[in-house]
């Protein structure tokens, strides 16, 4: 608010200019400015804004209504009064209904009653004015409320998550202590069966025990496989880092795709099953060709366990710029329940019953970390189950 109000006193009429100017100016510590015609008014606007508009009625050219009417437009929280006589008490009333004056003020005036509705519309314009800078900083502040929450939501779900990955880690590290003394002595033990192959070498040729040394070097290979599967799980972190699994290099994701597939022509599971391949792009990755290999062998043995014989296994490639290579494993197997979705990867969980350890798909998933991507699950019961394992584009 500027420090002197200023007052327009407008009337074609130099008696009332100057009898009601000069009282004004006189009884208020107004900057009251007089003016003959709304033009001279509305022209002084620019420079001297005016607080309080008073002006008469009738005037020749442009009329009392009209010069509140331009007011209004130019200085929407100006306190505009009119002067009028008392048979234009219905022009005052227009001027009410479509200006939006203050106050009307009959002729002769009442000095004291002018002064008194001049006060109180320069207090409503204040209180106006201080309500709208009061609104202002409250949507500001409820502006920055709503900010404030919606940061404290983030960060609180961030560390529902840090924390859960925090006790998630630790749980896995203390299997992985526990499954690597087991890997140990497991593999400490399984090295005796190898003596099956001895003891079949000395039998004579006695189909008896050659056939029960078969089942011995059968189960020692099982057992051994197991054990570096235990092993591998059992890695922590920091072992990783100091000598990582992965060596990857630029290759062609669909050529270690085939390769991995290849291999699979000789699993008796997969081979009653059709493989169908639908590469929509040949993308370039930085892959370790043998460990990605093993992640793809991994997922689709479990799909082909999955289906019925003679089902489709897909396996579909794309590559979209910014979002990277997605390579897409699809069954049309039983599919999973929700419950039993949200527990894949878990350590020893296994849907496979003796024929599984729990362990393949937690170290598919490391293995695709490991690569920068990641590994994710859809599945639906009666319809199957989607693998989708997204990796960063060679750049």
């Amino acid at each position: 608010m500027r420090a002197m109000t200023t007052v327009y006193l407008v009337d074609d009429d130099p008696l009332v200019t100057d009898s009601l100017g000069m009282a004004l100016k006189l009884e208020t510590p107004y900057d009251v400015r007089v003016f003959q015609s709304g033009g001279a008014a509305l022209a002084a606007v620019a420079e001297f804004p005016a607080d309080v508009v008073i002006t008469d009625f009738k005037m020749p050219g442009m009329d009392g209504l009209e010069l509140l009417r331009n007011m209004r437009a130019r200085l929407p929280d100006a306190i505009l009064m009119l002067l009028t006589g008392y048979a234009d008490k219905d022009s005052a009333i227009q001027a009410v209904n479509e200006v939006g004056i203050f106050q009307y003020v009959e002729k002769p005036w009442d000095l004291h009653d002018l002064l008194l509705k001049l006060k109180a519309g320069l207090e409503q314009k204040d209180l106006t004015r201080r309500l709208r800078e009061t609104t202002a900083d409250l949507e500001r502040r409820h502006a920055e409320l709503e900010r404030s929450h919606a940061d404290l939501e983030r960060a609180h779900d961030q560390l529902e998550r840090a924390q859960e990955r925090l006790v998630a880690n630790e749980r896995l590290a203390a299997v992985g202590r526990v499954a690597s003394g087991i890997a140990h002595e497991l593999g400490n033990q399984v090295a005796l069966v190898g003596y099956a192959e001895a003891i079949k070498a000395r039998s004579g040729g006695n189909a008896e025990i050659n056939e029960l040394a078969d089942v011995i070097a059968t189960a020692q290979k099982r057992l051994a496989a197991m054990v570096g599967e235990i092993k591998d799980f059992a890695r922590t972190p920091e072992a990783a880092a100091e000598s990582p699994r992965v060596a990857p290099e630029p290759a062609d994701v669909a050529s270690v795709v085939d390769e991995a597939l290849a291999i699979l022509r000789y699993d008796r599971e997969v081979g009653l099953r059709r493989l169908v391949r639908d590469y929509r792009a040949r993308p370039l990755a930085r892959l370790d060709r043998g460990k990605f290999a093993q992640v793809i062998i991994n997922l689709v043995r479990n799909a082909a366990q999955a289906s019925s014989m003679r089902a489709a296994i897909t396996l579909s490639l794309e590559e979209n710029p910014g979002d990277g290579v997605k390579l897409t494993i699809a069954d049309e197997g039983s599919g999973m329940p929700s419950e039993v979705l949200a527990r894949l990867g878990e350590p020893f969980f296994t849907t496979r019953g003796e024929r599984g350890t729990g362990l393949g798909i937690g170290i598919s998933r490391r293995i695709v970390e490991e690569h920068g991507g990641s590994l994710a699950f859809e599945s639906e019961v009666g319809r199957g189950t989607r693998v989708v394992i997204q990796l960063p584009e060679l750049v």
